[in-house]
């Protein structure tokens, strides 16, 4: 993969491989961070880029955009600090590879600095998925000729409500929980018969429903009560910043 002479800083393990929702036809996700060059700092540039294989797909960032996605809590950036695989890149230098893995073990105080945020953020992301249901995407409207809707969608629509329950239930604590789904979890069975297209439109739209206004009445003022943990989000900007400054001397 080419990044244009940028250092690879860390990569991680997303989607459905990091929540246990893989079937045997589930690419791998990954995503990777690099550091900036001298011109991207100069001409404001902020790179991305994605590379699609056979089996294995990779999202590249500016790590620079981490400290904006961790503060507006995107819960899909959040979990590559939950990954079951975090790798950092062996060439680094020892100060770049200790300052990585300082983000890593804040990795707690991170997923819950900034909660007002994620609820919003995630239910923001339910409403996107919601939006594809019936006419899907250009990788899944094979779904709705098959099944009458898009069962990727559905799924992901109903598993980022179910995620704002269980990390509430966790009191925020353990958001590697909230997103992992134990071999012997009946939810988990549930979503695979949802991707699977077991349900009919109409009976997962009242399912969704109901769970919708379960979050929206249980949970949503735990959320919005917290407040924004300003101690971790200025630390985690001076890692970045120190990270950035030490791969450009």
């Amino acid at each position: 993969m080419d990044f244009g002479g940028r250092k690879v800083a860390f990569k991680s393990l997303v989607g459905s491989h990091n929540y246990n929702l893989n079937t045997p036809e589930s690419d791998k996700d990954y995503k990777v961070f690099v550091l900036p060059t001298f011109d991207d700092l100069y001409f404001n540039n902020s790179f991305s880029k994605s590379y699609i294989g056979k089996t294995e797909d990779f999202d590249a960032h500016d790590i620079r955009k981490c400290s904006s996605l961790w503060y507006k809590a995107n819960v899909n950036f959040l979990e590559v600090l939950f990954s079951e695989k975090f790798s950092v890149k062996a060439d680094l230098d020892d100060k770049s590879k200790l300052l990585i893995y300082q983000l890593y073990d804040m990795r707690n105080d991170i997923a819950k600095m900034n909660l007002k945020y994620l609820y919003d953020a995630c239910i923001g992301m339910h409403y996107n998925k919601m939006k594809y249901l019936e006419k899907g995407t250009e990788g899944t409207k094979h779904l709705v000729d098959k099944f009458g809707y898009d069962t990727k969608q559905a799924l992901h629509a109903w598993r980022i409500l179910d995620f704002l329950r269980r990390f509430a239930d966790t009191d925020f604590n353990d958001f590697k929980k909230a997103i992992w789904y134990p071999v012997d979890d009946n939810k988990r069975k549930f979503l695979l018969d949802l991707k699977n297209g077991m349900f009919t439109l109409s009976e997962y739209k009242e399912i969704v429903a109901g769970t919708f206004n379960n979050v929206e009445e249980e949970f949503k003022d735990k959320y919005k009560s917290q407040a924004l943990d300003e101690d971790t989000n200025n630390e985690l900007l001076e890692i970045i910043k120190e990270l950035v400054k030490i791969n450009l001397i």
